[in-house]
């Protein structure tokens, strides 16, 4: 069980971490910290902003996975050695376990709003006179994190204490005494904090990688997109999201197949040199819109290594096996995802490796695949099939390639019983609305697995029930959310738990 982290008024205790020319984001070698003395200058503000990136790094290294896809339907634990892995397949889950803690959101919501608070009393003093850009910048990123850590706690926990002024003096969360906040409240600041965040944040950046691994405008359209979705606002998810795919010079889907290639008739390892599966490999991919940057060369590791490529060790998860036998033998798909039958593979070459030095792969929290089928859902429940139609196609087409053609005889799609082709077609316009976006979903559940996106596409679209009772037991609504840790509830009594763990 975690202790409650305590939430640091600036970066003082954060490791000294030197910058790297690999690193998307400057970080200062920082030793000691006082707050009288700091919040003088831009680039103590810069190394605030970092400090945040560096507890999102922590907060969510394996977290991404253990919230949004291990309680769902494409995961198998192998080993059972792993209380947390084998009680949230299992949905067996309990106030004591480390993963039921939101300590670690609260230090980068800390941060942030220490950025936040002190940033706009800078300007106030005139330290960003002319450095209106840089203002923006280090302001639009602090409201981000902020509003993208509680749209995430809200998934997971419902309601949750809202906390949007600095904790002083070292003091933690528990010192406010907090009860938890309508979850209606948190949405509200959520959506503010983000409209700010967008009015402030730039498309780019000249960096190349922080365009990836910070917030843009783009990164902000893109979590706008997933609030509207998951609050079941189509409207404005498809305002937001049309957004990202307008901005065609900025994103683009990654490259798969390859009509002068046969990728399945050639070694796996083969795979890795596709646009596509260097998207995971190595990060940066003109298909990401915001991933959290890890680097060997700075002490940071995403954890992916443990889930799923397993180490010296074996690996705490690979693909249940219902789910793996989903996809077809031609989906290129399938080369990516794994090593062997149901050895997860996604971010990790299929030869040999580092193990050592390549145990710092990204974690990709939103790419354009995402938010195109997002937008797809969308437009199934406004009734524009068509258009609906037209994206999934765009996702189909990049892993089976268009249909065949006198010109194109391309053995993956064919014209007529393909995947994209007329049958297909007809098929999924006829279908009612809620089988549409069932295709839907499974088409996400196939190109987004791995990624943290299935447990909260079930909740989100009111599934989670229906597929999950028959795995694992789940029929309680309520048994939805996860519990709040014991230790939380202890430091601080006003937090009351969650109904179904009482």
């Amino acid at each position: 069980m975690k202790n409650i982290i305590k939430l640091l008024t600036g970066l003082g205790c954060l490791l000294a971490v030197v910058s790297s020319c690999k690193s998307a984001l400057d970080r200062d070698p920082l030793t000691e910290y006082a707050y009288d003395n700091y919040w003088n200058e831009p680039s103590q503000a810069s190394a605030a902003l970092s400090g945040a990136y560096f507890r999102l790094q922590s907060t969510l290294n394996t977290e991404f996975v253990l919230y949004g896809e291990a309680r769902a339907d494409i995961l198998a634990v192998p080993r059972e050695d792993n209380v947390t892995n084998i009680a949230l397949l299992g949905n067996r889950l309990s106030p004591d376990l480390g993963i039921t803690d939101w300590s670690n959101f609260y230090r980068v919501i800390g941060q942030a709003n220490l950025i936040i608070k002190n940033v706009k009393e800078m300007r106030e003093r005139g330290v960003y006179v002319n450095q209106t850009a840089e203002y923006n910048r280090v302001l639009g990123q602090a409201l981000g994190l902020r509003a993208y850590c509680y749209l995430l706690m809200t998934k997971v926990w419902g309601n949750v204490p809202l906390i949007t002024e600095p904790i002083l003096n070292n003091g933690d969360i528990n010192s406010f005494k907090t009860p938890r906040t309508d979850s209606l409240k948190v949405y509200n600041q959520v959506a503010t904090d983000l409209l700010q965040a967008r009015d402030l944040l730039p498309a780019s950046y000249t960096d190349a990688k922080r365009t990836r691994a910070t917030l843009t405008k783009g990164g902000i359209d893109a979590i706008l997109t997933d609030y509207y979705m998951w609050r079941n606002n189509v409207d404005s998810a498809l305002i937001f999201s049309k957004n990202i795919l307008d901005n065609t010079a900025q994103y683009r889907l990654a490259a798969l197949y390859d009509p002068n290639i046969d990728y399945l008739s050639r070694p796996q390892v083969d795979i890795d040199n596709t646009e596509y599966a260097k998207m995971f490999i190595d990060g940066f991919s003109p298909e990401s819109i915001f991933e959290i940057e890890y680097s060997f060369e700075e002490g940071t590791t995403s954890g992916l290594l443990a889930l799923f490529a397993g180490g010296s060790g074996v690996a705490q998860f690979v693909a249940n096996a219902n789910f793996a036998s989903k996809f077809s033998s031609t989906d290129l798909r399938t080369l990516t995802n794994f090593r062997s039958s149901v050895q997860i593979f996604k971010q990790f070459p299929k030869g040999t490796f580092d193990r050592t030095t390549q145990n710092d792969k990204n974690v990709i929290l939103y790419r354009l695949a995402d938010i195109i089928l997002l937008r797809a859902e969308a437009f199934v429940t406004k009734g524009d099939r068509n258009a609906a139609w037209n994206l999934l196609k765009r996702i189909r087409e990049r892993t089976f390639g268009p249909v065949a053609t006198a010109t194109n005889p391309n053995q993956y799609n064919n014209a007529v019983t393909g995947p994209t082709g007329s049958d297909e077609m007809a098929r999924f316009m006829a279908l009612s609305r809620s089988a549409a976006i069932d295709v839907i979903l499974e088409e996400r559940q196939k190109e987004l697995c791995f990624e943290g996106k299935r447990w909260f596409d079930l909740v989100r679209t009111r599934r989670a029930i229906s597929v999950m009772g028959p795995i694992n037991g789940l029929t309680n609504p309520e048994n939805i959310l996860f519990p709040i840790n014991l230790n939380i509830i202890r430091l601080n009594p006003s937090i009351e738990q969650n109904n179904f763990y009482k």
